[in-house]
């Protein structure tokens, strides 16, 4: 997931592409599968092209509980909250959600609950499971410990823990002698979905090179075929959408296209909790920010029929100006999800 570095636009239009030749933008693999491109941005409408080199994203683990290693919240800053948002956002330890709606069981009270119906903006979404985050779920989730070319962490099974209700994925200094300079998370669903939604509150994580996010892919290594949700916030507050696709006969590693879309927030995605959700119907992908839809995505969506995974992560890029240079500021740092719900695709 991921893609390049993007310019925030207040009509939230914006697709990128890279600078020179943005048919062919090298750039660093996202994600174990995406390819982050570097070059400055342009305003036009056209797909991104995805640059080659990737590498495998091979290697798992199941999750652990594990000695987990844990930060404090990255943020110190005070920042207003909106409607819903329970966190008061003063830099301290966010409170406890407050949001008594469906969904508000934790993963093993769920059986019972099938049969809700979520509100989405068009359509029916089935409530299918729920997790609440109090404790590491080696029945729901996986501790991947896989890297790539391009991401500056090893993912690991230490950096994820669940504390007072919330999952927080911390991005820490790896051991001296390393391969990779820091240790980040890769929590990866077992079960997948083909059409949905995912919603999840959440406060992104602070720090330049960071990347913290909510993700949907077609996990086989390598791909015979891409496709990939993403909603990916930069440690430096800007906040990305982006979908992904691969037209046969295209090689689908180096081959892919992608149209990220930088999206004005009004808020900071790294002080505060908000609730992001990504709605999959056939033809059309929706983002959604705290029940309003911000974005639509549609380009070649028809191709987007492929069972995904879902990914709550966190990471380093080293491409500097997509999520910006690392400095003192990209480790430590944590991302915090307090509740993930996930919905099956009821029809039209």
């Amino acid at each position: 997931m991921g893609a390049e570095h993007t310019t925030s636009v207040a009509a939230m239009t914006t697709s990128l592409t890279g600078a020179a030749s943005p048919s062919t933008a090298g750039g660093a693999v996202t994600n174990g599968v995406s390819t982050s491109l570097g070059g400055a941005p342009t305003t036009t409408d056209s797909p991104v092209t995805a640059g080659s080199g990737s590498n495998a994203a091979s290697g798992s683990n199941a999750a652990s509980g594990g000695s987990a290693t844990t930060y404090g919240p990255a943020s110190s800053g005070t920042s207003g909250t909106l409607a819903g948002d329970s966190s008061g956002s003063t830099g301290g330890a966010p409170a406890q959600s407050q949001t008594a709606s469906t969904g508000g069981a934790s993963s093993s009270m769920t059986a019972g609950m099938t049969g809700v119906v979520g509100s989405s903006t068009s359509g029916d979404f089935q409530l299918s499971w729920v997790d609440e985050f109090d404790a590491i779920d080696a029945s729901r989730w996986e501790l991947m410990t896989h890297t790539w070319d391009g991401n500056l962490a090893q993912f690991s099974t230490t950096t994820a823990a669940a504390v007072n209700g919330m999952l927080r994925l911390s991005l820490s200094d790896a051991p001296d002698g390393s391969e990779k300079p820091y240790l980040g998370v890769e929590y990866r669903s077992l079960d997948t979905l083909t059409y949905g939604k995912v919603e999840a509150r959440v406060r992104f994580a602070r720090g330049s090179a960071v990347v913290s996010g909510l993700v949907l892919i077609y996990t086989p290594w390598p791909p015979d075929d891409w496709n990939e949700l993403d909603i990916e916030c930069l440690g430096t507050g800007q906040m990305q959408f982006n979908h992904m696709i691969n037209i046969p006969p295209a090689d689908p590693v180096s081959g892919h296209l992608q149209y990220p879309y930088i999206v004005e927030l009004g808020f900071d995605p790294v002080a505060e909790f908000h609730e992001y959700a990504v709605e999959w119907v056939p033809g059309e992908a929706r983002f959604l920010i705290d029940g309003v839809l911000r974005h639509t995505a549609t380009e070649e969506m028809s191709r987007m029929v492929l069972p995904q995974n879902i990914l709550l992560t966190i990471w380093a890029s080293d491409a500097a100006d997509w999520a910006g240079p690392v400095d003192a500021t990209t480790s430590p740092t944590m991302a915090e999800y307090d509740w993930i719900r996930v919905y099956d695709y009821a029809g039209p």
